[in-house]
């Protein structure tokens, strides 16, 4: 049976983590930003919806990814205090996971919007 209460509880808190995420860390506000920009731009040179879908899930996984990428620093950083090569391996994996999904973002930003920017210009 759902349970309304408990799913709204679950809500808030995952909301709750995406404002503390946003309020303290910087990446998280870059990759923000991008997302806003890469809307507007979406909006303003009337991609498709699919286009608009392939975009929206490019931004969104990266996005994703930056918060599950804080979370597992945090939990690092709690298990260890001290520089700890297992520690650094991990971080930078997950970090490095933010970095892929951002280049792989970029360039689907710029397969869709090269050829509408070029037919503004053409």
């Amino acid at each position: 049976m759902l349970n309304l209460k408990k799913l709204a509880k679950s809500f808030h808190y995952a909301f709750r983590g995406v404002i503390t995420l946003l309020k303290n860390e910087q990446n998280a506000r870059i990759h923000a930003s991008a997302t806003i920009i890469v809307g507007i731009l979406a909006f303003l040179l009337e991609v498709t919806r699919v286009e608009a879908a392939v975009l929206f899930m490019a931004v969104i996984m990266v996005f994703a990814l930056e918060i599950m990428n804080t979370a597992v620093e945090k939990v690092c950083d709690l298990i260890c205090v001290k520089d700890n090569p297992e520690i650094a391996y991990i971080k930078d994996g997950t970090a490095g996971a933010v970095l892929i999904a951002a280049v792989i973002a970029i360039v689907v930003a710029i397969l869709i919007f090269l050829p509408h920017i070029r037919a503004l210009f053409g």
